[in-house]
């Protein structure tokens, strides 16, 4: 919350950086034009047609919250997208699958990404939150990421 004297000084040329260093703001990066990667996955144990391997074109948005640093920012919008982009046009498999092998044997195992649990839109934003948390700075205190599978299926949290 901005007080009134602050408010007053925003435009004077004496406001210093220690006006809003430190103050809590949200950033959304992907929230009007969502961040798309096109990745590959397969759901092993489902019993319908999404445990062949297929992809998406995903769509995903970020919602950091924290404070203001001397750069000004909450967080650099291209250290996000940057953990983000790390899965474009990449197979994301759950530890375990046979087809892990299979890329290895082809060559190919550059190209997947494992994970501990099926490879959801709901546990990709859980993976993503937890590696955004990693590479963001200790200023950030809240992170949500949603991953929008299609149009009709979107996972993940809100602040």
């Amino acid at each position: 919350m901005t007080t009134p004297a602050e408010t007053r000084d925003a435009g004077s040329a004496t406001t210093t950086d220690d006006s809003v260093v430190g103050h809590r703001r949200v950033l959304h990066v992907g929230r009007d034009r969502p961040i798309r990667i096109s990745t590959g996955h397969r759901i092993r144990h489902h019993d319908g047609k999404c445990s062949r391997p297929h992809g998406h074109n995903y769509e995903i948005s970020v919602t950091v919250a924290g404070q203001l640093t001397e750069e000004g920012w909450i967080a650099d919008k291209g250290d996000i997208t940057d953990v983000i982009d790390e899965w474009d046009h990449m197979f994301l498999l759950e530890a375990g699958d046979p087809l892990i092998e299979a890329f290895e044997a082809a060559g190919d195992d550059d190209a997947v990404i494992v994970l501990e649990h099926p490879p959801t839109a709901e546990v990709m934003s859980v993976v993503l939150e937890r590696k955004l948390a990693a590479a963001l700075p200790e200023t950030v205190t809240d992170i949500a990421v949603q991953v929008n599978e299609t149009s009709e299926l979107c996972g993940g949290s809100t602040l």
